[in-house]
């Protein structure tokens, strides 16, 4: 299971303490890179105390995994909705959705799935992308796993990677057309 925060913000100030703290960690990490990125950097940032953060996260990893985590639930909010709407390809959007998770963002993608891997393993990934999954046309669980890591694999290779196929739109129709292949009858 992943690490709890410490204290579970639940008033508007407390949301825009949070808030404050990963735009700080976001902005410090495209500017500084991971080197220049720690608790006591992103407290200033910021606006914070360094008590404040610890409040709320135990450790740098803490901050990246619950950005991660919390962007990947908007991601999912939107695919449900869309699923329920009715509108483009659910596997489309479900694979564009992690090809730009965090988009913009490339040292703060990176920083925090390295995070999500140290604090979780791989068990925190496959949770993460299972809980996508389950929002997709039902399929044998078997086919599911394959294609879910196969997809997942390459996308998380070219981010830990840096690699340039992944701002192109290639990228996202070659791994459709693996998942629509595969799932043909």
């Amino acid at each position: 299971m992943p690490k709890a925060q410490r204290r579970q913000p639940r008033q508007a100030r407390a949301l825009a303490t949070r808030a404050a703290i990963f735009e700080a960690a976001t902005q410090i990490l495209e500017t500084e890179g991971e080197a220049g990125f720690n608790t006591n950097r992103v407290a200033q940032r910021a606006g914070v105390s360094v008590g404040t953060l610890y409040q709320y996260f135990g450790s740098k990893q803490a901050i990246l995994a619950a950005l991660a985590r919390e962007e990947n639930a908007r991601n999912r909010e939107a695919l449900a909705a869309h699923v329920r709407a009715g509108g483009e390809s659910p596997v489309r959007l479900a694979i564009r959705n992690q090809i730009h998770a965090l988009a913009g963002r490339p040292a703060t993608r990176r920083a925090a799935l390295k995070a999500i891997m140290a604090e979780e393993g791989v068990e925190g990934i496959a949770r993460e992308t299972r809980a996508t999954t389950r929002l997709l046309p039902r399929m044998d669980p078997f086919d599911a796993f394959v294609l879910d890591r196969a997809v997942a694999g390459v996308i998380r290779a070219a981010v830990l990677e840096q690699s340039p196929h992944l701002a192109d739109p290639r990228l996202e129709d070659a791994l459709v057309r693996l998942v629509e292949t595969f799932t043909v009858d």
